[in-house]
């Protein structure tokens, strides 16, 4: 483990790799574009507050039920995620936050980091937005979600979502990848397309209530304009 000071802490994190893998490191797939720094209770309790579920393990009976939350459009809360690999390793823990049916889901995908701030424990992540299912022959389980091609707009979602925890302490925006536009997207593992402006968001949480007007900012990067997505906006109206 290794303690480090605000500074120390955006050093490291510029230094992560951009994106994660299959499982040989050959391939990249979708982009680590987020950060959270708290201990375990920190981000459960905030995970709790905002309706967040862990997923279950890839089994055949989870894929029966994805397959049939598919075809009947049914919501499964608790529908696996396929493993993606970072750090050398699939994702030690993963959730998701259901809506309307299978075929729309929030989920993000956490590696813990051998980093540590202010005490609490630092995770490297993923979040993206599912818009549907499809049949791929690059799937081990034949089945897999297709991703909103702009993960930045699914990062700021996930960011405005745990605001409303009342656990988010501080915020900033840290170099994570190349800028990948619409007109030239990257693409994941089963030859999703997205766009990015290469920044991935860290938050540090606490278990402590905190109002929305009392969030501070990393003085880091700044997220530039982006056109396809919604800015994140802490700003507060009077009453």
């Amino acid at each position: 483990l290794v303690e480090v000071d605000e500074q120390g802490l955006f050093n490291e994190l510029a230094r992560y790799p951009c994106c994660t893998t299959n499982a040989s490191g050959s391939l990249p797939g979708d982009p680590l574009n987020l950060v959270l720094i708290g201990n375990a209770d920190d981000l459960f309790t905030a995970f709790v507050r905002r309706g967040w579920h862990a997923t279950e393990a890839t089994y055949a009976g989870s894929v029966r039920k994805t397959v049939a939350s598919y075809l009947f459009g049914e919501r499964y809360i608790y529908s696996p995620i396929s493993p993606l690999y970072a750090l050398g390793r699939p994702q030690d823990i993963a959730f998701q936050k259901a809506r309307g049916t299978i075929h729309q889901r929030n989920h993000l995908r956490l590696w813990l980091t051998p980093l540590r701030h202010r005490g609490k424990s630092v995770w490297l992540g993923q979040v993206s937005r599912d818009i549907g299912v499809k049949f791929t022959t690059k799937s081990k389980i034949g089945v897999t979600h297709m991703i909103d091609p702009d993960v930045d707009e699914a990062c700021n979602a996930f960011v405005q979502d745990l605001l409303f925890s009342q656990g988010l302490v501080k915020i900033g925006y840290v170099k994570g990848g190349p800028l990948a536009t619409d007109f030239d997207p990257a693409r994941n593992l089963t030859d999703d397309p997205y766009f990015s402006d290469g920044l991935r968001a860290a938050m540090l949480l606490d278990k402590t209530d905190r109002p929305v007007r009392e969030v501070q900012f990393f003085d880091w990067e700044h997220a530039p304009p982006h056109a396809k997505t919604r800015p994140l906006d802490l700003m507060v109206p009077a009453p």
